[in-house]
């Protein structure tokens, strides 16, 4: 009998070392992060061959970095631990409360502006934070609204021109400005799109976020991902695609 309780113990133990793996890996796919994972493995089989071959100064170099890895990790993947305790708090996903909300929200607005012609930028953050694009912004720390978004996207106001960050269902940041070099580096190959299009494109192309972009002259609505621009959206194809995504 002591044996089958062994098994199932040990048996207990691999399922659950296996269910945290993958919970660690749905969070950092398909984000900035696992190329610095891949980066760390590069540095641990090089500091194998190091040490089996007896390069000792190599070895030490390459000994300290991977000994003090645990600190590396808290700074480098300082927005993805903020998940895994936001998710391991709320039970599930970060959007799994405000999910409709959010969505039917941002449908509503970005439809309206663009039926008045107001141009906007919003970028929904979801795995890899957008705080380095928020440091010279204004720190909002409001519910997402229709009415919100229309007050800071209105032409009258100061804030128009830049983005608007959400997180979840909160606004955080506005007045996001994305920088020159980013839209210079793709405007070559997308000329014919606005800088709030370039913007939302450059952006995406470099984290998980969406893009969501209002044109002010042709009263369209475009969503980017990837680096990927789906061009003048319906109303319902639009949500459907925020569905997907969040």
């Amino acid at each position: 009998m002591a044996w089958f309780t062994t098994w199932v113990t040990s048996v207990f133990d691999i399922l659950l070392v296996a269910g945290i793996l993958y919970f660690l890996y749905t969070i950092f796919r398909d984000t900035n992060s696992m190329t610095i994972v891949k980066g760390f493995l590069v540095v641990l089989a090089v500091y194998v061959i190091a040490d089996f071959f007896q390069l000792s100064t190599l070895a030490w170099i390459l000994r300290y970095i991977v000994g003090n890895f645990v600190i590396l990790a808290v700074v480098l993947f300082q927005p993805e631990i903020r998940r895994i305790f936001s998710q391991v708090g709320q039970g599930g996903s970060v959007f799994h409360k405000p999910y409709s909300n959010v969505v039917e929200e941002l449908a509503e607005a970005v439809f309206e502006m663009a039926r008045q012609n107001m141009g906007a930028l919003i970028l929904i953050e979801r795995n890899v934070g957008l705080r380095h694009l928020m440091e010279d912004a204004l720190a909002i720390d409001a519910r997402l609204s229709k009415e919100m978004l229309f007050s800071i996207f209105y032409k009258g106001n100061v804030l128009h021109d830049g983005a608007v960050v959400i997180q979840g269902d909160r606004i955080v940041a506005a007045r996001v400005i994305i920088p020159a070099v980013k839209i210079d580096a793709i405007k070559t190959k997308r000329f014919k799109y606005g800088t709030r299009h370039l913007a939302g494109i450059a952006i995406t192309s470099e984290c998980d976020a969406i893009a969501l972009i209002v044109s002010e002259e042709k009263g369209t609505v475009s969503l980017a991902t990837e680096g990927h621009l789906a061009f003048d959206l319906e109303y319902e194809n639009l949500k459907r695609k925020l569905y997907e995504l969040l």
